[in-house]
């Protein structure tokens, strides 16, 4: 076959010869440039201040030295709430040696999936030393982490310190409940066996833990095992976060939503709760604070109770529960031959000087036995102290005939309670089980509809907490992006500018290290910061148009106003530049025109595209040998060109399939300062034609 037989059939496509002339001032040039500048997703930006390693002698990952991660801090609860303290949170800078790993100054980092899995097994070998189940080091959840398809193993036991740093674990399902036996180096099935005295969750078992800012959200943990050896008969105990607390325990700003449901018929008495499923040693003490759940649970048993709560499934006798701030909403559908405790709160509140204040949330139950349940806690006995809830409950067998049931029940003596609030919709409340009764009576504030309860704990809640609670997100859902008690952490930001070609950084009249909040409001031309608006000021006298802020030092990112998602810790933001209009058309001039529109499909001939941007440096305030980058567009779609630029300023594109309508986009950006730019795109296109068929 010949060369020009070769050539007639491979033609396929027409060539368009493309020649893109930029002119700066006096100065022409023909430039290969390439734009790309993608939107921000629901103000969702990834962690870019942070860099997370693998560690090669343990394979967790680690942060960069220097780095701040941030955490909500026990010694600082009790001054948060009652005013005296500015920030329930504390950062703490990474500060690397070569014998500090796993330390609060170099913590374990969990990053991916593939991490937690050697994490479940760093735990499950860890059984004996100073460093039991993790006991004096420090892990932190890096990353978001989605087990959509992937399998779930919990850890089993766990008594060290856990960072969530606001991130999730999402989309766990658990319907075969796996241990990694360190004998063995293999997953065995827990069955009834007692490796973590029946608790199922993420963690299985915690053993004087501190676990903090941790989401588990849209959980399935199905068809829990019962271990043969249950504590006193109870058991399995299952939590949104942790199953069972063993010890004196502190779970701090953590968030679930999700079910726990099995399809077992339990010969004891099975234990659930949104958070934490059952507290259980002797004289040890579970602090719960700024936790909330959206959750939902399907159990039954045979000659035995349920005890589950939205927070807290049950503490145990002579165990003492802390809870503050906390917001439940839980669906039970329990079928059982005796009775249940179930409630917002906490199942049964059985221990010592129990502290349950400022809860807000709702249940719902759907079953065929009388119960010992309260819209609070499904039973209270003597000691426990009851301030500011607002709560609302409803127990039966369907839900046309469901009956409103009380705040709390059964106690003897000893209940001191202050500003209980409960919704009472029917006519009567639900009968309890004979052995049960109401334990408040009158000390009771009582609501016809939950609406009205609602609109008072916004009023009172926002009056005295409001540096908690976001009380419009009261009476809605409380999944972890909804709940009015989540704390979304804090970012302390540095502001600068970046120049001399982005290879330094000045300072722009703000203070260093301020704190933010997800969706506050960032510096702009509003503020009331002298020093700033002089240096903005400044800058428009130079033509600069405020933009806003990135982190990104590329510029390929949209800037922002408000403080994203996932920014917490030290933070640097960079200000981003534009131009004005007035300068725009004085200055830019733009076009693009062809020399044919009409080309058969199998011929030599070509067309020619001509895109001519023209800057025109202003006496001043004019950008600093600017560049251009582009992208040529059909049909709307962007059509990325990587050809190189040609000693003859000519740019030849060979990869145009299709007639169309063409035009393109194109950044001016400052040669000196390069997050200033203008994007634009000429006023008109060119319709190309490329007949087909006639070869």
């Amino acid at each position: 076959m010949n060369s020009k037989t070769l050539r007639a059939k491979y033609l396929k496509f027409a060539i368009l010869i493309i020649s893109i002339c930029f002119l700066v001032g006096a100065i022409s040039a023909c430039l290969p440039l390439n734009i790309s500048v993608p939107t921000l997703e629901d103000n969702t930006i990834s962690d870019t201040a942070m860099t997370i390693t693998t560690n090669a002698s343990d394979g967790l990952g680690e942060f960069n030295d220097g780095y701040s991660y941030v955490y909500t801090d026990k010694t600082k609860i009790d001054d948060y709430r009652a005013g005296t303290e500015d920030y329930d949170i504390t950062t703490h800078k990474v500060a690397k040696t070569d014998s500090n790993r796993g330390t609060q100054d170099n913590p374990y980092v969990i990053a991916t999936t593939d991490d937690w899995e050697v994490f479940v097994k760093k735990m499950a070998t860890a059984t004996s030393g100073t460093n039991i189940y993790g006991a004096g080091q420090y892990f932190v959840l890096g990353k978001d982490l989605d087990f959509d398809g992937v399998d779930f193993f919990p850890v089993i036991n766990f008594n060290g310190t856990f960072y969530g740093m606001g991130h999730s674990l999402k989309n766990i399902t658990c319907s075969s409940w796996k241990y990694w036996n360190a004998s063995t180096n293999a997953y065995v099935d827990i069955n009834t066996s007692n490796i973590a005295h029946g608790g199922f969750g993420v963690f299985g078992q915690i053993l004087g833990a501190t676990i903090t800012d941790l989401i588990v959200q849209d959980y399935s943990f199905q068809d829990i095992p019962q271990n043969t050896t249950c504590l006193d008969a109870h058991g399995p105990f299952v939590g949104g976060i942790a199953g069972f607390s063993y010890g004196n325990n502190v779970v701090l700003n953590c968030h679930s939503s999700g079910e726990i449901t099995s399809n077992k018929t339990y010969t004891s008495h099975p234990i659930c709760g949104g958070i934490i499923g059952d507290h259980g040693l002797v004289n040890t003490d579970l602090l719960v604070y700024r936790c909330s759940s959206e959750f939902y649970s399907s159990l039954k048993a045979s000659g035995h109770v349920c005890l589950c709560g939205g927070i807290v499934g049950d503490c145990h006798t002579s165990t003492t529960v802390h809870l503050y701030d906390c917001a439940s909403n839980f669906r039970l559908d329990f079928a059982g031959t005796s009775y249940n405790h179930a409630s917002v709160a906490i199942g049964w509140v059985r221990g010592k000087t129990s502290v349950i204040e400022n809860v807000v949330g709702s249940i719902d139950i759907t079953s065929n036995v009388r119960h010992f349940s309260g819209a609070l806690a499904g039973t209270a006995d003597p000691a426990t102290i009851i301030k500011n809830v607002y709560v609302e409950g409803n127990i039966g067998t369907s839900g046309a005939n469901k009956n409103s049931i009380q705040a709390l029940t059964r106690t003897t003596a000893g209940i001191t309670s202050s500003n209980v609030n409960v919704v009472k919709s029917s006519t009567s409340y639900a009968p309890l089980h004979s052995n049960s009764q109401d334990a408040l009576g009158a000390n009771v504030s009582t609501y016809s509809s939950a609406d009205l309860m609602i609109a008072s704990a916004k009023t009172f809640l926002g009056n005295n907490y409001s540096q908690i609670w976001d009380v419009d997100k009261i009476g809605g859902e409380y999944t972890p992006d909804k709940s009015p008690v989540r704390n979304y952490l804090m970012a302390f930001i540095n502001f600068r500018n970046l120049n001399n070609g982005g290879n330094n950084e000045e300072k722009v009249g703000l203070d260093d290290g301020e704190p933010y909040v997800t969706g506050d409001k960032l510096p702009d031309e509003a503020s009331d910061v002298t020093a700033f608006i002089t240096y903005l000021n400044t800058k428009a006298n130079a033509n600069h148009v405020f933009k806003g802020w990135t982190d990104d030092p590329t510029g390929n990112s949209e800037p922002f106003t408000e403080l994203p998602q996932g920014y917490f810790g030290d933070v640097t933001f960079y200000a981003v530049w534009g131009l004005s209009d007035s300068y725009v058309s004085s200055n830019i001039k733009i076009s693009l025109t062809s020399d044919k529109t009409l080309i058969e499909y199998d011929s030599v001939e070509s067309i020619t595209l001509t895109a001519k941007v023209t800057h025109t440096a202003p006496s001043s305030g004019s950008m600093t040998n600017p560049s251009v980058t582009y992208n040529f567009i059909q049909d709307g779609e962007d059509k990325t060109t990587s050809a190189n630029v040609k000693s003859s300023g000519v740019l030849s594109v060979k990869t145009v399939k299709d007639s169309g309508k063409y035009t393109f986009k194109y950044r001016l950006a400052d040669g000196l300062e390069p997050l200033w730019y203008y994007d634009g795109t000429p006023s008109n296109s060119v319709d190309i034609k490329i007949e087909k068929g006639k070869w």
